[in-house]
Protein backbone atom coordinates (compact mmCIF):
# COMPACT_ATOMS: atom_id res chain seq x y z
CA UNK A 1 0.00 0.00 0.00
CA UNK A 2 2.95 2.33 0.85
CA UNK A 3 4.26 1.72 -2.64
CA UNK A 4 0.74 2.45 -4.30
CA UNK A 5 0.74 5.57 -2.01
CA UNK A 6 4.34 6.83 -3.22
CA UNK A 7 3.84 6.32 -6.86
CA UNK A 8 0.19 7.87 -6.42
CA UNK A 9 1.59 11.20 -4.58
CA UNK A 10 4.47 11.31 -7.11
CA UNK A 11 1.38 11.18 -9.59
CA UNK A 12 -0.15 14.56 -7.92
CA UNK A 13 3.16 15.99 -7.31
CA UNK A 14 3.78 16.06 -11.40
CA UNK A 15 0.27 17.02 -12.06
CA UNK A 16 0.74 19.67 -9.81
CA UNK A 17 4.13 21.20 -11.19
CA UNK A 18 2.88 20.68 -14.93
CA UNK A 19 -0.42 22.78 -14.65
CA UNK A 20 1.65 25.74 -12.61
CA UNK A 21 4.34 25.39 -15.45
CA UNK A 22 1.88 25.83 -17.70
CA UNK A 23 0.34 29.07 -15.89
CA UNK A 24 3.50 30.39 -15.20
CA UNK A 25 5.09 30.16 -19.32
CA UNK A 26 1.88 31.25 -20.58
CA UNK A 27 0.94 34.57 -18.46
CA UNK A 28 3.97 34.86 -15.42
CA UNK A 29 4.99 34.63 -12.38
CA UNK A 30 3.12 37.49 -10.42
CA UNK A 31 0.00 36.81 -11.90
CA UNK A 32 -0.12 33.06 -11.45
CA UNK A 33 -1.90 31.92 -8.38
CA UNK A 34 -2.47 28.56 -6.19
CA UNK A 35 -6.13 29.17 -7.02
CA UNK A 36 -5.51 29.14 -10.51
CA UNK A 37 -3.42 25.99 -10.03
CA UNK A 38 -6.03 24.56 -8.38
CA UNK A 39 -8.54 25.09 -10.66
CA UNK A 40 -6.30 24.15 -13.64
CA UNK A 41 -5.39 21.14 -12.09
CA UNK A 42 -8.17 19.67 -10.34
CA UNK A 43 -6.25 19.20 -7.42
CA UNK A 44 -7.42 20.45 -4.03
CA UNK A 45 -5.32 23.67 -2.53
CA UNK A 46 -4.96 21.22 0.56
CA UNK A 47 -3.05 18.85 -1.74
CA UNK A 48 -1.21 21.09 -3.00
CA UNK A 49 -0.33 22.86 0.48
CA UNK A 50 0.56 19.46 1.64
CA UNK A 51 3.34 19.13 -0.67
CA UNK A 52 4.47 22.69 -1.22
CA UNK A 53 5.05 25.49 1.47
CA UNK A 54 4.06 27.91 -0.89
CA UNK A 55 4.19 29.56 -4.07
CA UNK A 56 7.43 30.06 -4.22
CA UNK A 57 8.84 26.79 -3.28
CA UNK A 58 6.59 25.25 -6.18
CA UNK A 59 7.98 27.70 -8.14
CA UNK A 60 11.48 26.73 -6.66
CA UNK A 61 10.88 22.94 -7.31
CA UNK A 62 10.37 24.18 -11.13
CA UNK A 63 13.28 26.03 -11.49
CA UNK A 64 15.40 23.37 -10.24
CA UNK A 65 14.08 20.73 -12.44
CA UNK A 66 14.79 23.37 -15.70
CA UNK A 67 18.49 23.24 -14.31
CA UNK A 68 18.39 19.98 -13.90
CA UNK A 69 17.30 19.24 -17.45
CA UNK A 70 18.95 22.30 -19.34
CA UNK A 71 22.53 20.45 -17.69
CA UNK A 72 21.38 17.10 -19.01
CA UNK A 73 20.39 18.63 -22.42
CA UNK A 74 24.07 20.43 -22.32
CA UNK A 75 26.08 17.25 -21.35
CA UNK A 76 24.35 15.10 -24.06
CA UNK A 77 24.72 17.88 -26.67
CA UNK A 78 28.61 18.88 -25.75
CA UNK A 79 29.35 14.88 -25.00
CA UNK A 80 33.34 14.89 -24.74
CA UNK A 81 33.88 18.48 -24.52
CA UNK A 82 35.55 20.56 -21.26
CA UNK A 83 33.77 21.38 -18.31
CA UNK A 84 34.19 25.12 -19.67
CA UNK A 85 32.18 24.42 -22.88
CA UNK A 86 29.51 23.32 -20.74
CA UNK A 87 29.61 26.17 -18.18
CA UNK A 88 29.04 28.83 -20.94
CA UNK A 89 26.74 26.57 -22.73
CA UNK A 90 24.07 26.65 -19.78
CA UNK A 91 24.45 30.43 -19.86
CA UNK A 92 24.08 30.82 -23.28
CA UNK A 93 20.51 29.14 -22.52
CA UNK A 94 19.39 31.37 -19.80
CA UNK A 95 20.72 34.34 -21.36
CA UNK A 96 19.04 33.92 -25.16
CA UNK A 97 15.70 32.63 -23.95
CA UNK A 98 15.79 35.50 -21.30
CA UNK A 99 16.41 38.08 -24.86
CA UNK A 100 13.62 36.11 -26.79
CA UNK A 101 10.75 35.23 -24.21
CA UNK A 102 9.39 38.20 -22.41
CA UNK A 103 7.57 35.33 -20.00
CA UNK A 104 10.45 33.83 -19.27
CA UNK A 105 12.14 37.12 -18.43
CA UNK A 106 9.49 38.33 -15.60
CA UNK A 107 10.14 34.77 -14.37
CA UNK A 108 14.19 35.07 -14.13
CA UNK A 109 12.94 38.63 -12.74
CA UNK A 110 10.83 36.70 -10.11
CA UNK A 111 13.91 34.37 -8.59
CA UNK A 112 16.35 37.14 -8.60
CA UNK A 113 14.75 38.91 -6.72
CA UNK A 114 13.80 35.71 -4.01
CA UNK A 115 16.70 34.83 -1.86
CA UNK A 116 15.54 31.45 -1.43
CA UNK A 117 15.12 30.53 -5.28
CA UNK A 118 18.78 32.33 -5.85
CA UNK A 119 20.15 29.84 -3.70
CA UNK A 120 18.75 27.14 -5.82
CA UNK A 121 20.73 28.67 -8.88
CA UNK A 122 23.54 29.07 -7.31
CA UNK A 123 24.21 25.83 -5.91
CA UNK A 124 23.20 24.02 -9.18
CA UNK A 125 25.79 26.72 -11.33
CA UNK A 126 28.00 26.23 -7.92
CA UNK A 127 28.18 22.42 -9.01
CA UNK A 128 28.77 22.69 -12.38
CA UNK A 129 31.59 25.31 -11.38
CA UNK A 130 33.33 22.84 -9.52
CA UNK A 131 33.89 20.30 -12.49
CA UNK A 132 35.30 23.57 -14.31
CA UNK A 133 38.12 23.56 -12.07
CA UNK A 134 38.35 19.59 -10.94
CA UNK A 135 40.63 18.79 -14.07
CA UNK A 136 42.86 21.71 -13.51
CA UNK A 137 46.60 21.97 -11.34
CA UNK A 138 45.71 24.45 -9.34
CA UNK A 139 42.01 24.55 -8.35
CA UNK A 140 40.04 27.39 -7.01
CA UNK A 141 36.99 26.49 -6.28
CA UNK A 142 36.61 27.35 -2.01
CA UNK A 143 35.06 30.28 -3.07
CA UNK A 144 32.75 29.58 -6.07
CA UNK A 145 29.43 30.24 -3.93
CA UNK A 146 30.56 33.90 -3.93
CA UNK A 147 31.45 34.03 -7.59
CA UNK A 148 28.31 32.35 -8.68
CA UNK A 149 26.30 35.19 -6.72
CA UNK A 150 28.49 37.79 -7.84
CA UNK A 151 27.20 36.76 -11.38
CA UNK A 152 23.46 35.51 -10.60
CA UNK A 153 23.77 39.83 -10.01
CA UNK A 154 25.53 40.53 -13.03
CA UNK A 155 22.50 38.71 -15.01
CA UNK A 156 20.00 40.09 -12.87
CA UNK A 157 21.07 43.64 -14.19
CA UNK A 158 21.07 41.85 -18.05
CA UNK A 159 17.38 40.93 -17.59
CA UNK A 160 15.92 44.32 -16.05
CA UNK A 161 18.28 46.15 -18.89
CA UNK A 162 14.97 45.20 -21.24
CA UNK A 163 12.65 47.44 -19.70
CA UNK A 164 14.84 50.70 -19.68
CA UNK A 165 13.18 53.43 -21.17
CA UNK A 166 16.94 53.94 -23.45
CA UNK A 167 17.50 51.55 -25.62
CA UNK A 168 20.80 49.08 -24.75
CA UNK A 169 23.38 47.33 -26.45
CA UNK A 170 21.92 43.81 -25.34
CA UNK A 171 24.66 41.76 -27.02
CA UNK A 172 27.18 43.94 -25.42
CA UNK A 173 25.65 43.81 -21.86
CA UNK A 174 25.13 39.55 -22.57
CA UNK A 175 29.12 39.67 -23.53
CA UNK A 176 30.29 41.44 -20.50
CA UNK A 177 27.61 39.22 -17.87
CA UNK A 178 29.58 35.78 -18.98
CA UNK A 179 32.84 37.22 -19.00
CA UNK A 180 31.94 38.73 -14.97
CA UNK A 181 31.26 35.55 -14.71
CA UNK A 182 34.58 33.25 -16.09
CA UNK A 183 36.33 36.06 -14.56
CA UNK A 184 35.11 35.78 -10.86
CA UNK A 185 35.26 32.12 -11.09
CA UNK A 186 39.27 32.71 -11.95
CA UNK A 187 39.67 32.24 -15.33
CA UNK A 188 42.50 34.34 -17.58
CA UNK A 189 41.38 36.22 -19.51
CA UNK A 190 42.22 34.90 -23.01
CA UNK A 191 40.47 32.00 -22.14
CA UNK A 192 37.19 34.13 -21.01
CA UNK A 193 36.85 35.35 -24.08
CA UNK A 194 37.54 32.12 -26.07
CA UNK A 195 34.45 30.96 -24.72
CA UNK A 196 32.49 33.88 -24.70
CA UNK A 197 33.17 33.96 -28.66
CA UNK A 198 32.03 30.34 -28.45
CA UNK A 199 29.44 30.69 -26.48
CA UNK A 200 28.07 33.44 -29.43
CA UNK A 201 28.80 31.07 -32.31
CA UNK A 202 26.18 28.51 -31.13
CA UNK A 203 23.51 31.09 -30.39
CA UNK A 204 20.91 28.69 -32.64
CA UNK A 205 22.17 25.56 -30.18
CA UNK A 206 21.60 27.06 -26.64
CA UNK A 207 18.21 28.94 -28.04
CA UNK A 208 16.98 25.19 -29.12
CA UNK A 209 18.05 23.32 -26.11
CA UNK A 210 15.92 26.05 -24.03
CA UNK A 211 13.51 25.48 -25.69
CA UNK A 212 13.59 21.94 -25.37
CA UNK A 213 13.40 21.90 -22.08
CA UNK A 214 10.52 24.36 -21.71
CA UNK A 215 9.05 21.98 -23.85
CA UNK A 216 9.86 18.53 -22.43
CA UNK A 217 10.78 17.76 -26.30
CA UNK A 218 13.38 17.60 -28.93
CA UNK A 219 16.57 15.33 -29.81
CA UNK A 220 19.42 17.14 -29.07
CA UNK A 221 22.04 18.45 -31.44
CA UNK A 222 25.40 18.10 -31.09
CA UNK A 223 27.84 21.42 -31.14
Amino acid sequence: MSEKRAVHMKGIRNQILRTAEKLFLTQGYKTTTIRQIVQESGITSGSIYNIFEDKEHLFSALVDEFLTNAKAKIDKALEGQPAENRMVGLLGMELYITEKNPVVRELMCAFHTSPFLMETVIKRHSTLAEEVWAGRRHPRNSKLSTAILLSEGAVSSYVISFDFSQKLDVAEIRRKVVLCTLRNMGLETRESNRLVQYMEDHEALWLDLANQVLNHSGETPEA
